[in-house]
C-alpha cells in the first residue's frame, strides 16, 4: 500500500469514527458548559452593596437614617442590595437633616429633588461619638466604603474608620484622615477579614471637632458600601451539575453516533 493510500485510508477511518457534525455538537456542548460555569464566577466590577442618601426627610427635620435599595419599599435603580439602617450615639438634638452634596451621588439615583444630607453641630461636645450601620456580607467580599463630607470651621477634621465582624460586641481600627476641609470625598478600604461576615458593622467616628455653637460644621453624604457578590454555594452547586448534566449528555450522543457508524 502506497503512502498516498494510507493517508486516504486514515482519513476515511477518522471520518466513518469521529464525523464532523459530532464533532460541532461537542464542541457546542463544551463551550456551553464553560459560558454557564463562567456565570457563577465571582466579577471584579464593584457592585453596590448599601447606599445612604438621605434623600428621604426634610429640611431641619430627622435625618433619613434607612438605606436605599433597588427594590421594594424604595425601587431606585441607583440603590443598593442590601437594607439596613444607621445608628449613633451622637447627643439628641445636636444633628438634623440639612442641604446635601451632588458628590459621591450613586450612578441612577432618582432622589434628586430633596437634596438632603446628615448635618452635625456642637462638635467640640461630640468627640468620639459615631455612626454606624450592620452588614450581612456573608457573600460580599473586596468591599470599600465611600461618602462625601463637607467640613468647615472648628468641625470633625478627623473622621477614623472601624469594624466588627462580631455585631458590634468589639470594634478594630481600619483607617483614618485628617485635616478634612472644605467638600471632599472620603474613601475605607474594608479589611479582608471582614469578606463574609453575616455580623459585620461599619463605623465612622468624629473627632477634632472644637465648635460649641450651634452652626452647621460637619455634613455627611452620600455613604456608599462597594464590593463583590459571591454567589450562594447551591447557586454553583447547580449551575455545575447543569454544565456537568450537559456534557454527559453530548457524551452518550457522541457513544450512540459512532456505534451507528461502525454497525
Amino acid at each position: 500500500m502506497t503512502l498516498v493510500t494510507e493517508k486516504a485510508e486514515i482519513m476515511k477511518l477518522k471520518k466513518r469514527v469521529f464525523p464532523s457534525r459530532t464533532f460541532r455538537s461537542l464542541f457546542v456542548a463544551v463551550a456551553g458548559a464553560l459560558i454557564l460555569t463562567a456565570a457563577f464566577v465571582p466579577r471584579a466590577n464593584a457592585t453596590l452593596l448599601v447606599y445612604f442618601n438621605f434623600e428621604d426627610a426634610t429640611t431641619g427635620g430627622a435625618p433619613d437614617f434607612n438605606a436605599d435599595v433597588v427594590g421594594a419599599p424604595d425601587f431606585n435603580p441607583g440603590g443598593g442590595l442590601q437594607f439596613t439602617t444607621i445608628t449613633t450615639n451622637y447627643a439628641a438634638g445636636a444633628f438634623d437633616s440639612r442641604a446635601g452634596l451632588t458628590l459621591n451621588r450613586s450612578a441612577g439615583d432618582i432622589d434628586i429633588t430633596a437634596n438632603q444630607a446628615v448635618a452635625f453641630r456642637h462638635s467640640s461636645q461630640n468627640n468620639g461619638t459615631w455612626i454606624q450601620f450592620a452588614v450581612n456580607a456573608t457573600f460580599f467580599q473586596n468591599m470599600t466604603l465611600t461618602y462625601a463630607t463637607n467640613n468647615n470651621g472648628n468641625g470633625f477634621g478627623t473622621q477614623s474608620f472601624s469594624y466588627s465582624t462580631n455585631g458590634g460586641a468589639t470594634f478594630t481600627a481600619a483607617g483614618s484622615v485628617s485635616g478634612l476641609t472644605g467638600t471632599q470625598l472620603v474613601t475605607f478600604a474594608v479589611p479582608t477579614l471582614a469578606n463574609n461576615q453575616p455580623g459585620l458593622v461599619l463605623r465612622i467616628t468624629f473627632s477634632s471637632g472644637q465648635s460649641s455653637g450651634n452652626d452647621i460644621q460637619t455634613i455627611i453624604d452620600n455613604i456608599q458600601l462597594n464590593g463583590t457578590v459571591i454567589p450562594e454555594p447551591a447557586t454553583v452547586a447547580g449551575g455545575l451539575l447543569g454544565a456537568c448534566g450537559l456534557c454527559w449528555h453530548q457524551r452518550r450522543r457522541l457513544i450512540r453516533l459512532v456505534r451507528l457508524r461502525r454497525a
